[in-house]
């Protein structure tokens, strides 16, 4: 019965935003911003739906509306244009994912003044950058992409949730990294230094934190796994209650 709860709110989200869509290219004509909005919206939805394939079309619709009638260095473009590096990225179209994500970094830049010195924004699409090239097979690459955004982050500090949120996602892309090299002690002090940010300093709810304690644990029974522990499973629900406690008690 959820399921069907949730198709059938899915159905009307659909309608409502493809109504909006007919509805602004009545109003506005197929140029205006607000009809890039609605393709924007839609999108959207069919990402979060992994409708790859019609979410790529709307998004080209809304890069190319909002270009022509905002201009390339509006944050209205570059924000479809990341959307739409996402897509490509879901559909393993991998050089077309990095030259979006190239174009929307120089964009940004450009918009907003390198002069200036680093902007937080820069850092979100340096960890997206990092994603395309691990799918790439340049793990070399990635890692320097993230810890290009890591020392961004440090540059441009401020405790706005979004932008800790930001830090704790960089910090575990870090950590996959490490793992996957095995250099595990390195990639428990990344997903360490993300947890704190999520528990003691946006006060997060534990289970929100859930995938950074589980990897902490499957980490940690690994080591114990490679100095003569036999079963991995146990050992990791033995370290992930062993986190809990320790959150519950601190």
């Amino acid at each position: 019965s959820r399921n069907i709860i949730s198709f059938g709110l899915q159905t009307m989200k659909k309608r409502e935003a493809q109504s909006e869509l007919n509805k602004n290219l009545k109003r506005f004509g197929s140029r205006h911003p607000r009809v890039g909005e609605s393709h924007q919206s839609l999108g959207l939805f069919y990402l979060f739906s992994e409708n790859y394939r019609d979410a790529e079309t709307h998004f080209e619709h809304a890069v190319r509306i909002y270009t022509n009638a905002l201009g390339i260095k509006h944050p209205d473009v570059a924000s479809a244009l990341m959307f739409k590096g996402l897509t490509h990225l879901a559909l393993e179209k991998l050089d077309d994912a990095m030259a979006c994500m190239l174009r929307v970094r120089r964009v940004r830049e450009d918009a907003l003044g390198r002069q200036n010195g680093p902007h937080p924004e820069i850092g979100a699409i340096l960890n997206n950058m990092a994603c395309v090239q691990y799918e790439l097979g340049d793990y070399k690459r990635a890692e320097s992409l993230l810890q290009e955004a890591l020392d961004l982050q440090r540059e441009v500090f401020t405790t706005e949730p979004d932008f800790l949120k930001g830090v704790s996602i960089v910090l575990c892309n870090i950590a996959f990294l490490h793992a996957k090299s095995g250099s595990f002690p390195k990639a428990l002090i990344e997903l360490e230094g993300a947890l704190q940010i999520r528990q003691d300093i946006l006060l997060e709810h534990s289970s929100r934190m859930s995938e950074i304690t589980g990897n902490m644990a499957h980490l940690l029974a690994i080591h114990q796994l490679q100095h003569g522990a036999v079963n991995l499973d146990e050992i990791t629900e033995a370290y992930i209650t062993m986190l809990r406690k320790s959150k519950r008690d601190n």
